[in-house]
């Protein structure tokens, strides 16, 4: 039995239970539990074998592990085959593992082995693990963010330059031509200094507008009275352009901004003045008329392409021209609910209803009187006399009542829609019922039918709508997406202007890149005359507003400083005149001081914006003018605007910018022209002081800067101004010693010994002999931080004149005959040996002023005084 294999009889034993199953001899099967098994396995192996039993713990091992699912053989190489060197795995990787796919003698190796783990270094490995995963990512991010800022600023730099480069290339801005050169109505032909062509990024018809809005500017700096209309310019200029739909806009902006004077307290706010009834009667009398012209106009270009067929006779006036129409055959509408008619079977109600839409109350009447419709008649003859004191006539509340009562009763009822339309007319009934709607077939006719019927005082006994109710019905209710949809989108546009949403159509016009132009020279105008709601503190970039809670849905607030400053971005650059004029409508606008902020000397958007202007493009000398030779000033295009007082405080403002920009040249030259002295020397002080000891090289920073110093020096020698000014001397004796100082360092590195020597004596900064060394150390302390620094430089290269000359001197006969021109060496002929003596003494004071002085000097130029001293003993 021994030599049989466990396998063998484990495959015969599935034999016969095969065989068993398939024979179907009806034995009942018997399923054992491991223990029977084992119990069944011993007796046998005692009985056929003589081996000694198995361990009983490993046996109940082995059935523990077999109960669990656990193959026991599997586990015994398993375990053999283990790495027993400890190896700590990142849980982030260990947590990729699936629990699914660990089986559970996985689980339990994982157990076993993290016993042996060191907890403390694994989670020290962990933190180190996640910090410098963290400080990767974050040096990545960093880098990433740098190179783009890198790049932005680079293309930013890349973008100035060639914008100079091509400015240089096409021709230079000559500051002494205006646009006033201009004579053409179009600046693509204009004759100026400059190729606009070649310079300006502005099209046709921003520069015919910056024209208009030029010549209007001239006017008003020149007070011409009365006021020029600007809305009116523009409309004007719009039709020399052959553009319907842009003419047919600014006619209406036109019809509709041109109300009668108003005498309003000067206290009134916009809304106050704009929900006034007598504004609100000019408006909808500006609307109903321009409905009423565009309808006659309609007519008459109608009735002109179709002369034969409306057969007008030789008469005028209205009537002939509504009764030629009614002949067209384009009219069928007019015909078809018709059941009276009169003189030549024209249909009567249609007739009275088209005269009255075409304006001509007069006309109606005729033809009330014609047709026997004496009730009808006198109504109209009611409101010709009533349009004698009003823009508009009106029925009496007792005639409007004793129509609505009748047309409720029984006009109401009839077929013909004119004759209803002109009942409701009559008696101002807004026909909300859908009772004339086959009259009110488009936008036109629904708006003049409804601002005839629209009231200015709400009426509780009243069913008519207030204007500003009408007003929020059309932009509110209705709203842009009810205008547009299947219609043209400027009819919207229309709603908006004759409803007198000023604001919201500005907003309207915006959306639209090629309407932009039109929308800010619009809101121009509207707020030049007193008729744009504007933003009370423009704080924000927001550039519409909407109202406060308490104020009307309808009602809009718009940001002009900002609509402005949007438009003029384009251009400002590279047109800054232009950019100017826009910028001086804004000279009435009082800065925020949330927006102020480092502009604090600034009082209105114009002053701001031309200071952000001038630090953006840095043309200074175009905005602000520049200073002549003869220290007279002459004026840039700022200068056109704003008295001496306030464009000496923006220019001084731009200099306190672009001084804390680090432009301290350019800082200087500003406060040179608004006459700040004082600051003008505190900044030479500080700029000469760092070169004054260099040697000057032609074109360098030192010679630059030595020129600029140099004129200021020269021009304020003999500008009186500068004496009246409040300057601390300490400031001004500051200034003139660096000069001088200047000048010495250039002789002394000429190597011009002689006059360098003069020229230090003259300045009288370095003692002469040792008996002066203290006053010349009190002098020290007096002087600001600008001259001590260079003492060094300016001790060392005395003591170096000093040896030089004691050199040249020494070598020489002791009556020398080749300094004759030297007052050094001619003087009164004095002995070589006094003169030896007295460069001696000056150098021993030198080296006695450099040990009392409370200023430490390098080592160096010690050394090198001593050396210098040591030669010359």
């Amino acid at each position: 039995m021994s030599d049989i294999d466990f396998n063998d009889l484990l495959r015969d034993a599935e034999q016969m239970t095969a065989q068993i199953d398939k024979e179907n001899t009806g034995i009942p099967r018997l399923n054992r539990t491991l223990s029977q098994i084992h119990d069944v396995t011993k007796k046998k192996l005692a009985k056929t074998s003589n081996i000694l039993s198995t361990d009983s713990n490993e046996i109940n091992a082995s059935i523990l592990l077999a109960a669990k699912g656990i193959d026991a053989p599997k586990l015994t190489q398993t375990i053999e085959s283990l790495n027993i060197q400890p190896n700590i795995q990142p849980a982030a990787k260990v947590s990729q593992i699936s629990d699914e796919t660990v089986s559970p003698f996985d689980r339990l190796t994982n157990i076993e082995h993290l016993r042996d783990v060191d907890l403390p270094s694994f989670l020290k490995s962990e933190k180190e693990s996640v910090l410098t995963s963290i400080i990767a990512e974050a040096r990545q991010k960093t880098n990433q963010e740098i190179e783009d800022s890198f790049s932005t600023s680079n293309e930013l730099e890349w973008e100035k330059q060639k914008q100079k480069i091509m400015t240089e290339l096409l021709g230079s801005f000559n500051p002494d031509v205006s646009v006033s050169n201009t004579t053409t109505s179009s600046y693509s032909n204009r004759q100026a200094g400059f190729n606009p062509q070649a310079r300006t990024v502005m099209n046709d018809i921003e520069l015919e507008f910056a024209r208009q809005i030029y010549l209007y500017n001239q006017k008003i700096l020149s007070k011409e009275q009365p006021k020029p209309d600007l809305i009116k310019i523009f409309a004007n200029f719009i039709k020399k352009m052959n553009e319907k739909n842009l003419q047919d806009l600014w006619d209406m902006i036109d019809t509709m901004t041109n109300l009668p004077p108003m005498d309003f307290d000067q206290k009134l706010n916009y809304l106050e003045r704009n929900n006034s009834e007598k504004t609100q009667l000019g408006y909808v009398n500006q609307a109903i008329s321009h409905l009423e012209r565009s309808f006659k106009d309609l007519i008459q270009n109608t009735v002109n392409a179709n002369l034969k067929q409306a057969k007008l006779g030789g008469g005028l006036g209205t009537l002939r021209l509504v009764s030629g129409y009614l002949r067209l055959s384009s009219s069928e509408k007019y015909h078809q609910f018709s059941e009276e008619t009169f003189d030549d079977k024209q249909p009567l109600w249609p007739t009275i209803y088209l005269c009255i839409r075409c304006g001509d109350i007069e006309a109606a009447k005729s033809v009330a009187l014609n047709a026997k419709k004496e009730d009808i008649a006198n109504y109209l003859d009611e409101i010709i006399k009533d349009s004698r004191n009003n823009c508009r006539g009106r029925l009496n509340h007792i005639s409007e009542n004793k129509l609505k009562i009748e047309y409720k009763s029984k006009i109401k009822r009839v077929n013909d829609a004119y004759k209803r339309a002109v009942y409701c007319y009559l008696g101002r009934y807004n026909g909300d019922d859908d009772s004339i709607n086959e009259v009110l077939d488009n936008v036109d006719d629904f708006l003049w039918f409804k601002l005839n019927s629209v009231v200015f005082k709400k009426d509780q006994q009243s069913d008519n709508m207030t204007f500003q109710e009408f007003q929020t019905k059309m932009s509110v209710e209705f709203g842009e997406k009810y205008f547009t949809q299947n219609r043209n989108p400027f009819t919207y546009l229309q709603v908006l202007l004759l409803t007198a949403q000023f604001e919201l159509a500005v907003e309207f016009l915006l959306k639209y890149e090629t309407m932009i132009v039109h929308g800010v020279h619009m809101a121009i105008g509207l707020y030049e005359k007193n008729m744009l709601n504007i933003l009370k503190n423009p704080v924000s970039s927001q550039l519409i507003v909407s109202g406060e809670p308490n104020e009307p849905k309808c009602l809009r607030r718009i940001n002009l400083p900002f609509l402005i400053r949007m438009y003029t971005r384009k251009f400002e650059c590279t047109d800054p005149r232009e950019a100017l004029e826009y910028y001086f409508f804004l000279r009435n606008l009082k800065v925020s001081t949330q927006i102020s902020g480092e502009f604090k000397r600034i009082s209105n958007y114009f002053a701001l914006y031309i200071s952000e202007l001038a630090i953006e493009t840095r043309e200074f000398e175009v905005l602000f003018g520049r200073l002549e030779k003869n220290a007279v000033r002459k004026p840039g295009i700022v200068d056109k605007f704003t008295n001496d007082e306030e464009a000496n405080s923006i220019i001084s403002l731009v200099a306190e910018e672009i001084e804390n920009k680090g432009l301290i040249e350019e800082a200087v030259k500003l406060y040179d022209l608004c006459k700040q002295h004082q600051r003008v020397l505190e900044l030479c002080n500080k700029l000469t002081s760092v070169v004054v000891t260099e040697i000057n090289v032609p074109n360098s920073n030192r010679d630059r800067l030595k020129n600029m110093v140099m004129s200021i020096a020269l021009r304020y020698k003999t500008e009186t101004a500068i004496t009246s000014k409040a300057i601390p001397k300490s400031i001004i004796t500051t200034f003139y010693l660096l000069v001088d100082l200047m000048t010495f360092f250039d002789l002394y590195h000429a190597q011009n010994w002689e006059t360098a020597y003069e020229t230090l004596n003259k300045l009288n900064i370095l003692p002469a002999t040792s008996s002066n060394v203290d006053s010349k150390v009190r002098d020290f302390v007096a002087y600001s931080e600008e001259i001590k620094r260079n003492f060094p430089d300016l001790i060392l290269a005395s003591m170096t004149i000093i040896s030089n000359l004691y050199s040249k001197i020494n070598s020489m006969p002791t009556r020398g005959s080749g300094f004759q021109s030297s007052s050094l060496m001619m003087g009164a002929q004095n002995e070589k040996k006094t003169m030896l003596e007295e460069l001696k003494e000056q150098a021993r004071a030198l080296i006695k002023f450099v040990g009392c002085i409370p200023y430490r000097l390098s080592g160096d130029i010690n050394a090198r005084l001593l050396q210098l001293e040591v030669m010359m003993n």
